[in-house]
């Protein structure tokens, strides 16, 4: 009895289902798809490319696909599963930081629509919709990428920063969590946290931060009163000449504070 020869559907589950296995978070990389196919990257290529006009697939930009779900109703949104995976395919080198971070450590029960994503590749601007995904990205130099730890994503590990690194990159620009205000939030949640780490702070400040951003420092855990003299001590000593603005997004100077050189734009605590 003669085998039946696959149908054009038969052959594109197959190939989707070693794809789905290939995918990280249903976002699946020309290199990858060739690895789970068996087959070179022109070859590839041709599959990807077919599946895509099938509908099977979504073609995020070049050599970058979501692969859709079985189920036709699934299918039709085409929405990532995971926006965490797709920006460390996306956008790397970079990491998930800002205001994404601060929920993720349940430093703020603030809730933001997009994902904030620190990266060191070209973008051209700060917000992005993509695969029903929206994120909010800043560029920084690569040196700043290198060293930040993960967290895993199902079996998948990316780049987030810690508590004290999502702070002092905000203690550089308050925007990376909304604005001061918000800054002094966290900053307090935080000290009253078991987990709170003086010295890892001023650590991390000290790899990517300016005297600006000690600035900011001394003057919110003064006026927050959270009792860190040692922090206090080094932002002190870590302090630059010259006067900056509390909030640099806030137009008004607000009040002068020679002590730490700080126009007083935001009312905290």
């Amino acid at each position: 009895m003669a085998i039946p020869y696959p149908t054009t559907d038969d052959r594109d589950r197959r190939a989707l289902r070693a794809l789905s296995r290939g995918a990280r978070g249903g976002v699946l990389t020309l290199s990858r798809a060739a690895s789970a196919l068996g087959t070179t990257s022109r070859a590839t290529s041709g599959v990807l490319s077919g599946l895509t006009r099938r509908g099977w697939l979504k073609r995020l930009r070049r050599g970058l696909y979501l692969v859709l779900p079985l189920e036709a109703e699934a299918r039709t949104s085409g929405v990532v599963e995971d926006p965490w995976l797709l920006a460390n395919e996306l956008l790397s080198p970079c990491y998930i930081a800002g205001w994404t971070a601060a929920e993720h450590w349940g430093l703020t029960e603030q809730i933001f629509r997009s994902t904030f994503v620190a990266t060191a590749a070209r973008v051209r601007r700060s917000k992005l919709n993509i695969a029903g995904a929206e994120f909010h990205l800043a560029q920084v130099p690569r040196r700043q990428v290198e060293g930040v730890g993960t967290t895993w994503r199902g079996s998948e590990r990316v780049p987030l920063s810690g508590p004290e690194r999502t702070i002092a990159d905000a203690l550089v620009d308050p925007a990376w969590l909304g604005g001061v205000r918000h800054l002094a939030d966290i900053l307090q949640a935080h000290r009253e946290h078991k987990s709170w780490r003086p010295e890892k702070l001023v650590a991390e400040l000290d790899a990517i931060g300016t005297g600006a951003a000690f600035k900011r420092l001394g003057f919110l855990v003064e006026a927050l009163a959270l009792d860190a003299p040692a922090i206090t001590s080094a932002a002190a000593t870590r302090k630059t000449t010259g006067i900056v603005k509390l909030d640099p997004a806030i137009r008004s100077r607000g009040r002068l504070l020679k002590r730490w050189g700080l126009w007083v734009n935001a009312s905290v605590g």
